[in-house]
């Protein structure tokens, strides 16, 4: 097959992330593995940020929260600090809304026939 151009990556990244909970969960696992890949690649660089973005601020627990948190702990993200803070601070207003909101935005759903 046709592989993708390493400029190209972070919008596949994208488009996988934003495909659901599971597709966001599988991108994240597979950015985790080939991180260093990735920093080689877009350190220092706007595709950087943007592939952290897209691949963790999505997020909708505090579980994940917590694993986003350790991995850039572990796994330093230079030039892309600003979007890892960023990110978490999503993840954590994201999960505070769905657990005060969540049942109540569920049942309107249902109500409502969705």
């Amino acid at each position: 097959g046709e592989k993708v151009r390493s400029n190209d990556t972070p919008f596949v990244m994208a488009s996988c992330a934003s495909s659901g909970c599971d597709g966001r969960n599988e991108t994240w696992e597979f950015v985790k593995k080939n991180y260093n890949t990735f920093l080689e690649r877009y350190s220092g660089g706007f595709m950087f940020q943007r592939l952290i973005q897209v691949t963790c601020a999505d997020f909708t627990s505090m579980d994940k929260y917590e694993d986003v948190e350790k991995f850039f702990n572990e796994n330093k993200a230079p030039s892309a600090e600003r979007a890892v803070k960023q990110s978490l601070e999503n993840v954590k207003l994201r999960a505070a809304w769905l657990k005060r909101d969540g049942e109540s935005v569920a049942q309107w759903f249902k109500d409502n026939g969705y």
